[in-house]
């Protein structure tokens, strides 16, 4: 008997109604399962129960499941990595570049990843921390108003793809300073930097001109976005490094995570980037290499 907790996308009709069928047949299977609504800014379970992300808890659970898109599948991370717990993703959206299995087979992937029969890729994440510094927050709701948080609480993130720290105001740069490992590093005058984790490099860090970067390697890159002038090449570190992105001259700029805004930061305001020790685990049901994903990847976006 396995503990599985079911993730779907709540504005996703076809997504919810695979949330029950699947949730039946686990049940008939003899398994125990939790079935979720992502919204924002709440989790909403089967009783109707509405939990903020920051305390839903998948304490105890064997195998969450996602059903949606590449954004509900990035909104599970945290929650699934808290707990160590394996993450089976079932493709919704348009996209779908971390999500292997097809909605029609999700009774067949559902029974492969309970006996056994996947392969658990781990994939390291980004620990974004803030310096404590007085800034708006908003953890939730992208649209919704941020608040300002008070001056010396510290807030931390998590990113399994990227952070980005870029301008606030159309057609103006904004000035930034990087630390590595406490040391001083460059200054930019740039529409943003941006941070990536090898499995974020095809992505936003790709179409900044950045490096792509093996899949599983534990290693984090710096990718400039728009430099003025100044160094315009990326810099990767390894997975003992940590980064810091400071906010100088007069302008503020947002904090995007996964592609959530989830923070503005004024000028003199900071946040630091290092690989967390634990990683992500992905269930995979068909073992890709990494030139034949590589290629997939890339055809896709030229297909969009």
């Amino acid at each position: 008997m396995a503990r599985v907790a079911i993730f779907a996308n709540p504005v996703n009709d076809a997504a919810t109604r695979l949330a029950k069928a699947a949730a039946s047949w686990l049940d008939g299977e003899g398994h125990l399962v939790r079935t979720l609504l992502l919204g924002l800014p709440d989790v909403v379970e089967e009783d109707g129960t509405r939990r903020a992300m920051t305390e839903a808890s998948l304490a105890g659970v064997d195998l969450a499941v996602s059903l949606g898109g590449d954004g509900t599948f990035l909104r599970m991370i945290p929650l699934a990595h808290a707990h160590s717990v394996p993450i089976l993703g079932v493709n919704f959206g348009h996209l779908g570049y971390l999500l292997q299995v097809q909605p029609p087979d999700v009774e067949t992937a559902l029974a492969r990843a309970l006996s056994g029969d996947v392969e658990l890729e781990e994939r390291s994440v980004l620990r974004v921390t803030s310096d404590g510094g007085q800034l708006a927050v908003d953890p939730f709701d992208p649209g919704g108003v941020l608040s300002e948080e008070p001056e010396g609480r510290m807030r931390h993130w998590l990113a399994l793809n990227e952070v980005v720290i870029e301008r606030t105001y159309p057609g103006h740069t904004v000035r930034f300073s990087t630390d590595i490992d406490d040391q001083p590093f460059l200054g930019y005058v740039a529409d943003g930097v941006l941070v990536a984790t090898p499995t974020g490099s095809t992505a936003y860090n790709l179409s900044a001109g950045g490096p792509v970067l093996a899949p599983k390697l534990r290693s984090l890159v710096i990718t400039p976005i728009a430099p003025h002038l100044g160094f315009d090449r990326s810099v990767v570190l390894d997975a003992d490094q940590a980064v810091r992105i400071s906010i100088e001259g007069v302008r503020p700029a947002v904090v995007v995570i996964d592609g959530r805004t989830v923070a503005r930061l004024p000028p003199g305001a900071s946040i630091t980037c290092r690989t967390d020790e634990d990683p992500v685990r992905f269930v995979s049901l068909a073992h890709q290499g990494f030139g034949t994903l590589l290629r997939s990847t890339l055809a896709g976006e030229r297909d969009r």
